[in-house]
């Protein structure tokens, strides 16, 4: 992760509504330098962020996305979904076409993982 993730990472400014993350460890870690990633900064909002990875073909081989999500505080509905998509210019929204969409949801004492092709 590291120094200048602010430079690969682009947060949206499609709303004024849209919390700003910070580069933290979070409240527990083993090594804080290399538990350090994306955390929001203020509860009970949304959020949205993007990076772009260079084109790849994984033709004929399997592929594989993974992300780690630390729920540090007790939420009563929320998520925390990684989207796979087409490059955008600093608009990414919740609207935004994909072609991959997972990650966990929480809501009451439902707590379930959303997978979906776009």
């Amino acid at each position: 992760f590291g120094e200048g993730w602010e430079d690969r990472w682009v947060q949206s400014e499609s709303s004024d509504e849209y919390g700003k993350f910070v580069a933290s460890a979070g409240k527990f870690f083993d090594d804080e330098a290399r538990d350090t990633g994306l955390q929001t900064s203020e509860d009970a909002r949304f959020y949205s962020i993007s990076a772009s990875f260079p084109k790849f073909s994984n033709a004929g081989k399997d592929l594989v996305v993974q992300y780690s999500v630390k729920h540090e505080q007790n939420i009563d509905c929320g998520g925390g979904y990684l989207k796979v998509a087409p490059a955008v210019d600093g608009a990414f929204t919740g609207d935004s076409t994909y072609q991959l969409m997972f990650g966990p949801d929480i809501c009451g004492m439902t707590k379930k993982v959303h997978f979906i092709f776009g």
